[in-house]
């Protein structure tokens, strides 16, 4: 038999069961916060402005809570975007919770 592992896709889920947050937003915010510009951490993870909006907005909206403040830079640029403490504290408990349990996962079996 082939030598066979787990793997698992981890989300954080609201009360209502909505999922609100997995990798791809947590490498988004991850991004954001590096370079503060929704711009460029969109192109950096080759996602569209459009659609890395979307999964904040949306996930803003599932929690009732900001993940990024964003100031609008008009024609010339300049914008500045800066993950709020909130969108700070998901990424440390969604980035431990992962490293959990891919450490119970390697145990197994």
């Amino acid at each position: 038999m082939q030598n066979l592992k787990y793997d698992v896709k981890l989300w954080m889920v609201n009360d209502k069961g909505e999922s609100v947050f997995g990798n791809g937003l947590a490498e988004l915010l991850e991004e954001v916060n590096k370079t503060h510009s929704m711009l460029e951490a969109s192109k950096n993870l080759n996602m569209s402005y459009r659609y890395a909006l979307h999964r904040i907005t949306l996930a803003e909206k599932r929690l009732g809570e900001r993940l990024v403040n964003r100031t609008h830079g008009g024609a010339r640029g300049g914008g500045f975007s800066e993950v709020t403490s909130c969108g700070k504290t998901l990424i440390s408990r969604y980035r431990e919770a992962k490293t959990k349990l891919e450490n119970v996962l390697k145990n197994l079996p």
